[in-house]
């Protein structure tokens, strides 16, 4: 009886349960089937939402098209209006069928629409179509006047509303999914509550039926339970095949459906019919109607029938594919890139790599992957790209990355590649970090900078040597050497000339530029007095300011307060002249240019002051670019490239400083530039003490600055010039000979061909470019000192003395003020030498002379003023540096063999030779002359130089 009650209490528990699933399987449908309904509407109120968009955007984008051709006159502005035309009704057409059926839009709505956008058409076709006819201006007026916008907002606002009225659907729509959702959720969480408390009572009921049977049946329940825990253990399918070879499945519970035994008979017979007794009866078999992949094995056991294992691989057999998908996509991925790319563990070995580092190496990436560095005969090549053991595993292990700028390898056809390496850590797992190396091959790049370096050096020689042959020419006629020139013809020359010297400006602006981008622009940096240079900058260009009858002042320079800054004085002045000759051209004739100077803290700040009509606002964000012009028509009144302000902003930040603006349109602007104060010395240079050798010298004795890299040399030419009556200072390097410069009264300047610090080229370049030095006397004096150690300690050497350095185009006036002056102790017929290749300009030179009582000689090459040297002394020499068969200054050998050798007028049309080998000094004939006749000879030189070319400045320091 207890018995009974138990299997029937059970069987209630499951018919109960079984009832309340079905249940919740119809509310489950239902809430389905709802949320479907409601899925429809939300996608048919989006799709009615995104056909009103899609009006609206046809409409703008008949708008963008009208107002651009409108703008620009140009028909291909047409285009998104004629597409707009074109989407515009497919996309009415499909919002009224959309809305089909709907309270909302009506017909009305409908044909105010269409009204609406009728006119909105119609407005646009006659703006269109006046600025055809009548012109922008035409245009603009009508498209004020039409309406367009208040016809948009109009457009805008209809189409808000359909669209605020299928949001509002949406958001019931959402509201109702909300409240169906959530009372799905309640019966659900009742009705398995309930199932679960039915499944228990079920469970009880078992629990005590098995109870009562389990005496009489321990050992039959104990096996079945095995055997079901087992077969439900095995994800595998279980087949047997009996003597008759018939097959049945044993599988119980397994996961997923078992092929059934007829579709898998086939193969089972086939193996167990194999005639191999000691191969696996194993095969890998599928299933053509769900196409799984199975794997089979047939094993006998022994009672004689067999037992097949089906084990299913195709989730196994995706993933093998799947990763060799990946492995083919990455494999492409890299060797589309042309860069190289690889990676390597820990251990060093190449994981992956692409063609392009194979197609270097002339291998294949398989030749190299899984494979370590000295595995690889020509991953020599790679040794500059490649890390050691320890390098690597100390980057695998940390977060950083390593750079390399410029890296060289070989290739396995000898051909030279640059490239720019990146090194990453590739972190796999947390226990395996692999390293992987991007290298950009930058070889093009490279030859592109050598390139643009080439050319800046040919347009600086092959445009400035015939500007200077125009220059020349027309300021030689406009002087009047071809006679007198008409009233009608002078106009057209002074018209030439003035561009002549604008086309001057221009290209050196744009090698300005150039040379700041690639960094090969020349500073000489020093610590100079700000104040003075401002006040030389002044004084230089009031002749300009002249000419437009503006007035420069200076206010604000405290002489209490320090100046000092380190700056590049030439470069400077380059400054200075900028933004002095911009607020004298921008300012109204009897106006004032004001220059003030003030201190912030360790900061001097420089303002310069017009009064010309300020920056407009529009412009102010452009006004540093290149070729910047707030308005062209005014620039061409005023001149200018439109360059000067971006090189200036360069160089002022080359010199660490910071330049800006103050403007207000009517009432002028103000240019400032700030640059860091520099500490003045501890100790300030002092004049070296007089020697022993010099004790009877009167005090005012003339003051020579040695620069020569040697010391020892410097030395015994020092006391070789002592003997002579010369005070003397040495200096080894050029920066401290540019700080001795400013500190002392120098009258005399010995220069070394060979500088340790600074090319001797770039540094006499630069010190004659200086006002206050360009008449300094300078003599490249080499010296060739005997080795300590030598039983013949003297000094020997050659000199040549630089009258000037002129850059090309030249200024014609300052050619002749030189030549007039080296020319004026002369008692004889003086002899000059002119080498230059450009035969219009050793014309030009010679017209230019022609006044004067000199014989000229040309040479256009190197062999050829080589010839006339050795024929004949010259009383000077006027040489360009670059020539067809060398540089002009391999010359100064032959002429320091001259006694005296002649004064040199260098010619360039190239700037500081600071990173070009080529263009230095060529070393004098050594042991030319020893240390007396050397002192000699440079007495000589400084007693001839041209009257009116020594250094003026106040009396010596004490």
């Amino acid at each position: 009886m207890p018995a009974r009650l138990a299997i029937g209490w059970h069987s209630i528990a499951f018919l109960a349960a079984f009832l309340l699933l079905v249940a919740l399987g119809w509310q489950g449908k239902r809430t389905q089937e709802a949320l479907l309904q409601t899925n429809r509407s939300v996608s048919h109120s989006l799709e009615i939402i995104t056909s009103v968009q899609a009006i609206f955007s046809s409409l703008q984008d008949i708008e963008t098209g009208s107002r651009g051709f409108i703008l620009t006159g140009d028909p291909t502005y047409l285009e998104p209006y004629e597409r707009g035309l074109r989407q515009l009704e497919g996309n009415r057409r499909s919002l009224q069928r959309q809305v089909e059926g709907r309270d909302y839009p009506d017909r009305r709505w409908f044909r105010t629409l269409d009204a609406t956008i009728a006119d909105r058409l119609e407005v646009a076709a006659g703006n269109m179509q006046t600025r055809r006819e009548a012109g922008l201006q035409a245009a603009v007026e009508r498209l004020r006047e039409a309406g367009g916008h208040l016809l948009m907002d109009r457009l805008r606002a209809l189409l808000n509303a359909v669209e605020q009225h299928e949001r509002s659907h949406l958001a019931a729509a959402s509201a109702a999914v909300a409240r169906t959702t959530e009372r799905a959720q309640q019966l659900a969480l009742i009705g398995t509550l309930v199932v679960i408390g039915l499944f228990l009572a079920a469970f009880w009921a078992l629990q005590r039926n098995l109870q009562i049977r389990q005496q009489l049946a321990r050992s039959a329940q104990a096996g079945e339970a095995r055997l079901g825990a087992l077969l439900q253990a095995i994800p595998d399918h279980l087949y047997a095949v009996d003597e008759r070879q018939q097959v049945s499945s044993i599988s119980r519970g397994t996961p997923r459906r078992a092929p059934p035994p007829e579709a898998i008979e086939p193969l089972l017979i086939e193996l167990l019919n194999q005639t191999d007794e000691g191969a696996l009866r194993q095969k890998t078999w599928c299933e053509l109607q769900t196409q799984r992949t199975f794997e089979v094995r047939l094993t006998p056991t022994g009672l004689g029938d067999h037992l097949a294992i089906a084990r299913d691989v195709s989730e196994l057999q995706r993933n093998r594919d799947s990763l060799h998908d990946q492995q083919v996509f990455l494999r492409r991925v890299v060797d589309t890139d042309e860069n190289l790319i690889f990676v390597r563990d820990a251990q060093g070995r190449f994981l992956l790599c692409n063609s392009a580092l194979a197609a270097l190496l002339d291998v294949r990436p398989q030749d190299i992957e899984q494979r370590r560095p000295d595995e690889v005969p020509s991953a020599v090549r790679l040794q500059p790209l490649l890390l050691g053991d320890e390098e690597l595993a100390e980057l695998a292990g940390g977060s950083g990355d390593l750079r390399s700028t410029e890296v060289a390898l070989t290739d396995a056809h000898g051909a030279e590649h640059w490239f720019q390496v990146v090194k990453r850590p590739l972190r796999i797992s947390t226990r395996t970090c692999h390293v992987v190396t991007v290298a950009v091959d930058i070889s093009l790049r490279r030859r592109m900078e050598q390139m643009k370096t080439e050319f800046i050096s040919t347009v600086s020689h092959e445009l400035r040597t015939p500007l200077t042959a125009i220059r020349g020419a027309l300021g030689m006629l406009i002087g009047g050497i071809a006679g007198h020139i008409g009233d009608d013809a002078r106009p057209l020359l002074d018209i030439a000339h003035k561009n002549s010297e604008r086309l001057v400006r221009l290209i050196n602006d744009i090698l300005d530029i150039e040379k700041l981008e690639a960094g090969r622009l020349a500073f000489n940096f020093g610590h100079h007095d700000v104040r003075a240079l401002v006040q030389q900058a002044l004084s230089d260009i009031q002749p300009y300011a002249r000419d437009y009858d503006v007035n420069l002042r200076l206010v604000g320079a405290d002489e209490s307060l320090s100046s000092e800054a380190m700056v590049d004085p030439d470069r400077f002045a380059q400054v200075m002249a900028n933004l002095l000759s911009n607020a004298i051209k921008h300012s109204p004739a009897g106006g004032s240019v004001t220059v003030d100077l003030r201190h912030h803290d360790n900061v001097l700040e420089l303002g310069v002051q017009d009064q010309g009509p300020g920056i407009p606002e529009a412009f102010r964000g452009r006004i540093f670019e290149r070729f910047a012009q707030a308005d062209s028509s005014d620039a061409r009144q005023r001149g200018g490239t439109g360059l000067g302000l971006a090189i200036t902003r360069s160089l002022v930040q080359q010199m660490h400083g910071q330049i800006g603006f103050d403007s207000q349109e009517g009432h002028g602007s103000r240019f400032w530039l700030q640059l860091p104060l520099e500490e003045q010395p501890a100790t300030p240079l002092q004049r070296p003490t007089t020697p022993p050798a010099r004790a009877a010298q009167p005090d005012n004795a003339a003051l020579i600055l040695i620069l020569e890299s040697d010391t020892h040399a410097a030395e015994q030419l020092a006391a070789a010039l002592q003997q002579h009556g010369y005070a003397t200072l040495i200096s080894g390097t050029a920066a401290e000979a540019r700080r001795l410069l400013q500190q002392y009264d120098i009258e005399a300047l010995t220069l070394s061909p060979a500088l340790d610090d600074e090319n001797s080229a770039a540094f006499l370049q630069s010190l004659r470019s200086q006002h206050n030095y360009r008449n300094l006397p300078v003599l490249i004096v080499s010296l060739q000192p005997q080795r300590r150690d030598d039983d013949d300690d003297t000094l020997r050497g050659g000199a040549v003395g630089v009258i000037d350095w002129l850059h090309k185009p030249i200024d014609p006036s300052r050619v002749m003020d030189v030549i007039r002056a080296c020319l004026q102790l002369s008692g004889h017929r003086p002899r000059i030498l002119h080498v230059e290749d450009d035969d219009d300009l050793r014309v030009l030179l010679a017209r230019q002379i022609a006044v004067l009582d000199v014989d000229l000689s040309g040479a256009a090459t190197l062999h050829e003023a080589r010839e006339l040297i050795a024929a004949q002394t010259f009383d000077l020499a006027i040489i360009d540096l670059m020539l067809p068969d060398g540089q002009g200054t391999e010359l100064f050998d032959q002429l320091a063999q001259s006694v005296p050798p002649p004064p040199v007028i260098i010619f360039s049309a190239l700037d500081t030779p600071i990173q070009d080998d080529r263009l230095a000094l060529r070393q004098l004939v050594k042991s030319r002359h020893d240390g007396d006749e050397l002192a000699r000879l440079i007495q000589h030189l400084l007693q001839h130089w041209p009257p009116g070319h020594t250094h003026e400045t106040d009396e010596a320091h004490p």
